[in-house]
């Protein structure tokens, strides 16, 4: 309140001269008050590279500015950022993507280096999926169509960084079957077919042969005669040269 501004300094001043000072103030700023926001900051910033290069004042690059400025607000990662920072890397990729001369240096201090070149590569990938309502806004004529602008720079971007590996001559990978390894063998079938299903051959063995029965091409091998063992472990059996010998020493 007056009031309490005249107490603190002691009733130096009236109160009429603290709203004569209020008034001096406003008419020098013309009435133009507010806090430092990204467009306040752009717009400084913009008057300066326009009165450094030339130029006169480059609508385009102001529509895709605050186009790129209004991306970040989407993202978190840009809550930290200085408003005199994200301006200057909306500025600087804004020229950038419009093919316009670079700004050689920021005379109004607005932050380390570090601190803007991190902002303006983080900024750079935030680029291809902004959102559809923003899109449409700045589609529109009165606001040189940034948005499309912008669409058609990342795709000719891709289509440049899509650097495609040569293909390979793709041979058959068919497997090789046994009769194609080795074409000289030939192959002996396994048995039968019955009902569909592959049976084993005949054994040479059995009841079948052993009742004279005789097979085209098959000679059966002549059996040896089974040796009988003897059975030495039977004491009652006699053994005759023992027995002739003992009747001989009897008589």
């Amino acid at each position: 309140m007056i009031k309490e501004l005249k107490s603190m300094c002691c009733s130096l001043y009236d109160e009429e001269m603290f709203t004569q000072m209020e008034w001096h103030v406003l008419n020098t700023l013309d009435w133009t008050i507010g806090h430092p926001t990204v467009d306040t900051w752009m717009q400084l910033q913009m008057k300066d590279v326009n009165t450094e290069v030339g130029t006169g004042d480059d609508i385009e690059v102001e529509h895709m500015a605050l186009f790129l400025s209004e991306i970040a607000l989407y993202h978190k990662d840009f809550v930290q950022c200085k408003p005199s920072v994200l301006s200057f890397a909306s500025l600087a990729l804004a020229r950038g993507i419009l093919n316009r001369p670079e700004q050689l240096e920021d005379n109004f201090d607005s932050g380390n280096n570090y601190d803007k070149q991190q902002t303006i590569v983080g900024l750079s990938q935030m680029l291809d999926k902004p959102s559809q309502v923003l899109s449409r806004k700045y589609a529109a004529p009165h606001m040189s169509r940034v948005s499309i602008i912008l669409d058609a720079f990342l795709r000719h971007q891709a289509t440049l960084n899509h650097v495609s590996p040569p293909t390979p001559p793709c041979e058959s990978m068919k497997p090789i079957s046994a009769p194609d390894m080795f074409p000289g063998t030939p192959q002996k079938p396994y048995g039968n077919m019955v009902n569909g299903y592959m049976t084993p051959p005949i054994t040479p063995e059995g009841e079948y042969f052993a009742n004279g029965n005789d097979i085209k091409g098959y000679h059966p091998v002549p059996r040896c005669p089974v040796t009988p063992t003897p059975n030495q472990h039977n004491p009652y059996v006699p053994q005759p040269q023992y027995q002739s010998y003992h009747h001989d020493m009897m008589h």
